[in-house]
C-alpha cells in the first residue's frame, strides 16, 4: 500500500514537473518572440509585425475644415529579395486570341514566338496550360508539369486564325486550368491576349469584370490582359486587370509582344507576399467616403477594404482616400490602417502591421493652410489630375471633343496650382507630360482618321493608367 501511495505521488509530481517546463519554455518563446519583432509586439497566433511588405500613411493635412475634403494615402513598399533565393514557382493559362484578325499583320506569329519564350524561360517545377479561342474554346495543353519544351511549343505552332471571338470562354477555360494546379506560394496568374472586341460568349463588360472579381476574391488566382493593335477593348481588357488584380497592357505594335510578355514574367519572380489587404477603420458618423483612387476596394460600414493580393520584391504600390466631411464637429477624428499578408518569404507567416492617423478641426482657415504635408498632397495632385484626364478621355470616347478639352484644362490648371505651392514629384511631372501629350492630340482630333483616334484614345488611356499604377 505504501509502495502504491509512493509511486502514485512520484507520478504526480513528475506531470507538475512536465506541465511547469511547458508553461516555462512558452513563456520564453513569447518574450523572445516579443524582443526579436521590430514593433515590439506579437499581435496573436501566428501573426507577427515585422516582414518584407511595409506600409505609411499618412493624412493631407493636421486639420480638418469646414468642408474640405479630408485625404488619407498609403502606400507599401517591399523589401528586395536577395537574388540568390529560388525563383519563385509559376503556375500559369496562357490563353491566345486565334480570330480572323488574329492573321493581319503577322500578330499570330509574333504571339508564337512570345509563347515559345514563355515555355523556354519555365523551370520543371513550373506548372502551365495553353488555351486558344476564337467561337470555340480549344484547350491546346491541360495543366501540367513543365517537361516536354518540343511538345507544347509544337501545339502552339499549329494554331491558325480564323472565327470570331470568345473571350470569355477563353478566359474562363484558362482560370478553370489554374484552379486545378492551384498552388500557395505559386505565382499563380492567367495571361489573357486578344485584339478584337469580345462578340461571342459573355460580352458585356461589367458582367466580365464582376466574373473577374468574384473568381480572384474566391480563389486568388491573378489575370494580366495584353491588346493588340487598335480593335480591341481597352476598357474591358483594363477592368479585367484592375478586378483580377493583374496589369494591363497596351501593344500597338505585333512586334512588341515577345518582350511585353517577358517583362510581365520578369518581375513575378520573386514573390514576397500573399493575400495582401489593407483595411482603413474611419470616423463615418463624421466622414463619408468620396471614393478611392489607384485600386479596386468594397466598403462595408465604417471599414474599407483594398485586396492587393501578390506583391514583389521591390514593388511600390499606392493608394488613396478620399474623404467628405458631413457634418461640424470640433474633436479629434481616428483613422486605424491595418496592413496583413502572408509571408512567402518566412513560411506564410500572418503578417500585421497596424498605424494610427488623427486630425483636429482647424480654429481657422489660416491654422489649416498651414496643415499640409507635402508627400500627400503630391499624391493628391496625381490622382485628381489623373482622374480629370479619365474624365477627359470619356468624353472623347463619345465624341464630345470640345468638353474633353475643358477637361483637361481644369486639369491642367488644378496641377499647375498645386505645383506653385508644393514641390512637384517625379510621378507629378510625368503625369503632366502625359496630359500634355493627349491634350495635344486632342486638338487635332476631329480632323485624325478613325484608326488615329483609336490610337489617340488607347495611347492616352494606356500612358494615364500606368502613371496612375506608377508602372
Amino acid at each position: 500500500m505504501e509502495t502504491k501511495k509512493r509511486n502514485n505521488i512520484i507520478v504526480t509530481t513528475t506531470f507538475l514537473l512536465l506541465i511547469s517546463c511547458i508553461v516555462f519554455l512558452a513563456y520564453s518563446d513569447l518574450k523572445s518572440s516579443l524582443k526579436g519583432s521590430s514593433k515590439g509586439n506579437l499581435i496573436g497566433k501566428g501573426i507577427r509585425s515585422a516582414g518584407p511588405v511595409k506600409m505609411k500613411t499618412g493624412l493631407n493635412n493636421r486639420f480638418y475644415y469646414e468642408n474640405k475634403q479630408v485625404y488619407l494615402n498609403i502606400d507599401l513598399k517591399a523589401d528586395k529579395v536577395e537574388a540568390k533565393r529560388e525563383r519563385t514557382p509559376l503556375n500559369l493559362a496562357v490563353v491566345i486570341d486565334r480570330s480572323g484578325s488574329m492573321d493581319e499583320k503577322n500578330k499570330l506569329t509574333y504571339v508564337k514566338k512570345a509563347v515559345e519564350n514563355i515555355i523556354d524561360n519555365l523551370d520543371e517545377g513550373d506548372y502551365v496550360s495553353l488555351v486558344a479561342y476564337n467561337d470555340e474554346v480549344t484547350v491546346l495543353q491541360k495543366t501540367t508539369q513543365v517537361e516536354s519544351r518540343y511538345l507544347l511549343k509544337e501545339k502552339v505552332n499549329k494554331l491558325n486564325a480564323a472565327g470570331f471571338t470568345n473571350l470569355s470562354g477563353g478566359m474562363l477555360e484558362g482560370f478553370d486550368q489554374v484552379s486545378r494546379s492551384y498552388k500557395k506560394g505559386y505565382v499563380n496568374r492567367v495571361l489573357l491576349l486578344s485584339d478584337g472586341l469580345a462578340n461571342r460568349g459573355i460580352t458585356d463588360r461589367f458582367k466580365l469584370a464582376e466574373k473577374v472579381r468574384d473568381i480572384n476574391k474566391e480563389g486568388g488566382i491573378v489575370i494580366s490582359t495584353f491588346g493588340v493593335g487598335n480593335d480591341f477593348n481597352e476598357d474591358l481588357m483594363t477592368d479585367l486587370a484592375e478586378y483580377g488584380k493583374g496589369n494591363y497592357y497596351y501593344i500597338r505594335d505585333a512586334e512588341q509582344i515577345p518582350d511585353i510578355f517577358a517583362h510581365e514574367l520578369s518581375g513575378v519572380r520573386m514573390l514576397v507576399a500573399q493575400n495582401t489587404k489593407v483595411t482603413v477603420r474611419f470616423p463615418d458618423n463624421y466622414l463619408s467616403l468620396n471614393r478611392v483612387f489607384g485600386y479596386p476596394y468594397e466598403v462595408h460600414g465604417d471599414e474599407v477594404t483594398i485586396d492587393f493580393k501578390d506583391v514583389f520584391s521591390e514593388q511600390n504600390k499606392t493608394v488613396l482616400l478620399k474623404f467628405n466631411v458631413i457634418r461640424p464637429v470640433s474633436s479629434r477624428l481616428e483613422f486605424d490602417c491595418e496592413l496583413r499578408y502572408n509571408d512567402v518569404t518566412n513560411n506564410f507567416l500572418t503578417m500585421s502591421e497596424t498605424e494610427h492617423c488623427s486630425i483636429n478641426a482647424a480654429v481657422s482657415k489660416a491654422e489649416y493652410e498651414k496643415g499640409y504635408d507635402e508627400k500627400v498632397q503630391q499624391s493628391v495632385a496625381l490622382f485628381e489630375t489623373n482622374d480629370l484626364m479619365e474624365q477627359a478621355l470619356r468624353e472623347a470616347d463619345l465624341g464630345n471633343y470640345e468638353k474633353a478639352k475643358e477637361k483637361m484644362q481644369t486639369g491642367r490648371a488644378y496641377m499647375d496650382e498645386q505645383m506653385s505651392n508644393i514641390a512637384p514629384s517625379p510621378e507629378m511631372k510625368r503625369q503632366v507630360e502625359t496630359m500634355d501629350r493627349y491634350d495635344k492630340d486632342l486638338k487635332s482630333a476631329e480632323t485624325k482618321t478613325e484608326e488615329e483616334r483609336k490610337e489617340m484614345q488607347k495611347s492616352g488611356k494606356y500612358d494615364n493608367y500606368n502613371t496612375r499604377k506608377n508602372n
